[in-house]
Formats: structure tokens, C-alpha cells, sequence
């Protein structure tokens, strides 16, 4: 028998399943079936469910594909590049443990595989194989990563000793959550920051996905500088993190914010609060009749600006 008629009978077989489904919540907003009723047919609904996963193992493997993690790598690479449901990865898989396969594949063997988790950009519940060869790199990074979550001190201090260790190569917000073993891991990432440590995030470069983050090299800035990169923390939280003259956020596509001398220090301006202010690049660049690849930011690069470079 060939696939087609095959593929076509258990489509015919789930659709029946849904019509069930559909039949009982009709019967029942008209009155004509129990909490009971429906929790037998549920229950049957169930037990079919588990005979299609356990037909689907064993077609997986009559097709070569000894196990669950095995079909999902399978059924990703017909997809290299392309959002994928996370039902058809439970579909193609026959087991419940679908997504610790998914993390294995990632994790263990370097398949450079993001979700929604690691690039927010991708729709809820979607996965996405960036290539099909794995990444033998990712699987290093992954394998330094498991090695200093088990060090001593705090979340900090792992994440600082992980930046490090890859710099200047981007970790993906899965893997500092993993590394610093703490929901508020970012806020101790902008902490590194006003340490004077370089941590570029997708507010600094655009082509970062959001809670993504590199240290840009391993020298800590001076005191006074540091002062300044606290501050321009504030100045972008006071602006909502949006350009204060056309309101573009760091998520749209290529937007980089940066602050801005109202009145220029060479003028007489100062750092107070009051006289800075967030622009996008292009805005910024607008201010200062400049292209946009020939400004940047006031306060993060202070040696462009001699009062705050002293």
C-alpha cells in the first residue's frame, strides 16, 4: 500500500475524533448530554490518542527513525529555516517527552535549533532549525555552560565568568537564564553593564534578538564611566526605551537607540537628566545633520564627550 492512502485513512480517523468532539459541546448546549456522558467519551477520546502516539512509534520506526528525537530531527530538516508548530513536532515524535528530545538535539548535539524562548521573534509555540548541519561550537558553549552553572557564587558572578568564556560570541537569553540559575537574571546582566563591563544587548545592536547579549571585549571601564552607563540606564527607562522624537523601539527591525545632548557639552551643556534625551539613530543622526553611521551614543562613549571622560 502506498503512503498516500495510508496518510489519508488516519487523517479521516483524527477528523472523526474532532467531530466527536464537536457533536458532544452541540449535544450539550442543547441540553441533551450529562458531565458524565462527556467524560466517557473524553475518556475514549484519550485512549485513541494513545494508540495513535503508540502507531505513530512504531511507523517511525518501520521508516527508519528508531526514536522520537530521531523523527523531530527528521521532520526539522525537510523545514531548515521555516517556523514549525510545536504539535507537529508531538505528532511526528509519538512520545509526551517531545520537547526534552527538542532540548537534547540543541543541548547535547549542537543542532542550532530556536524557539520562542531564544528568539522571541519566532510565533508562540513555534520551532526553527537554522541549519542542517549541527553546530559543534553551540555544542561546546552549551557543554561550558552546564560547567559553570555548577560553580560556586552568585548568578552574577556565573554570568560574568560565561560572558566571558565565549566572548565576543552572542548567548541567547535560554542560556544566561541556565547559566545563572535566577528568574532575574537580566536585571544582574544590566548590573555587569553599570560595572563597567561592554554588554551589548539588541538596545546596542540591532541585530540581537531581544534578551539576547555579547560582552564586547573582557576590559572594565573606569569608575566615572560607569556612572555614566548608570545613567544612561535611567535615561532610556524614563523614556520608555522608544526615540523620544519619531517613537521607535529597539524591536523594530535595525532601530538602535542612543542619548542625546539636548544642548552640546561644548556649548555649555551638562550631564544632568533634563538636558538628555533617547533618539534612534537616524533621529540622532537628524540632530546633528550627520549621517547615521556618524553618530553615537553620548553616554556610552564618553570619550567623545571630555566631561565625562575625566
Amino acid at each position: 500500500m502506498s503512503a498516500e492512502p495510508e496518510l489519508t485513512k488516519v487523517e479521516q480517523h483524527l477528523q472523526e475524533l474532532a467531530a466527536r468532539i464537536r457533536t458532544d459541546r452541540l449535544a450539550r448546549q442543547q441540553g441533551g448530554t450529562s458531565v458524565a456522558t462527556w467524560l466517557e467519551t473524553a475518556a475514549a477520546i484519550g485512549n485513541e490518542m494513545a494508540n495513535i502516539r503508540a502507531a505513530v512509534v512504531i511507523a517511525n520506526s518501520d521508516h527508519g527513525l528508531k526514536s522520537g528525537k530521531a523523527a523531530i530531527l527528521a521532520y526539522l530538516r525537510l523545514h531548515v529555516g521555516k517556523p514549525v508548530h510545536a504539535h507537529r513536532l508531538e505528532g511526528v515524535s509519538g512520545i509526551g517527552e517531545w520537547a526534552r528530545r527538542v532540548r537534547e538535539l540543541r543541548v547535547e548535539e549542537g543542532w542550532p535549533i530556536d524557539s520562542t524562548v531564544s528568539d522571541p521573534r519566532l510565533p508562540d509555540d513555534h520551532y526553527r532549525l537554522n541549519s542542517d548541519e549541527p553546530d559543534s561550537k553551540l555544542a561546546e558553549a552549551w557543554k561550558l555552560a552546564k560547567e559553570v552553572r555548577g560553580t560556586d557564587g552568585s548568578g552574577k558572578s556565573r554570568l560574568l565568568q560565561y560572558l566571558k568564556a565565549v566572548s565576543p560570541a552572542v548567548v541567547d537569553k535560554e542560556r544566561l537564564a541556565y547559566v545563572s540559575k535566577i528568574q532575574e537574571w537580566p536585571r544582574r546582566m544590566r548590573e555587569l553593564e553599570e560595572e563597567g563591563w561592554k554588554v551589548v544587548s539588541n538596545i546596542d545592536d540591532s541585530s540581537l534578538a531581544p534578551g539576547s547579549y555579547y560582552l564586547e571585549d573582557l576590559t572594565q571601564r573606569p569608575p566615572r564611566v560607569r556612572q555614566a552607563i548608570k545613567q544612561r540606564h535611567a535615561i532610556l527607562e524614563r523614556d520608555g526605551k522608544r526615540c523620544r522624537d519619531c517613537g521607535d523601539a529597539p524591536d523594530k527591525n535595525g532601530v538602535v537607540l542612543q542619548v542625546h545632548h539636548i544642548l552640546p557639552v561644548h556649548l555649555g551643556g551638562k550631564n544632568d537628566d533634563e538636558n538628555l534625551v533617547t533618539l534612534c539613530h537616524n533621529c540622532h543622526a537628524g540632530r546633528h545633520s550627520a549621517s547615521e553611521f556618524g553618530v553615537r551614543d553620548e553616554l556610552l562613549h564618553p570619550e567623545n564627550e571630555p566631561d565625562l571622560a575625566h
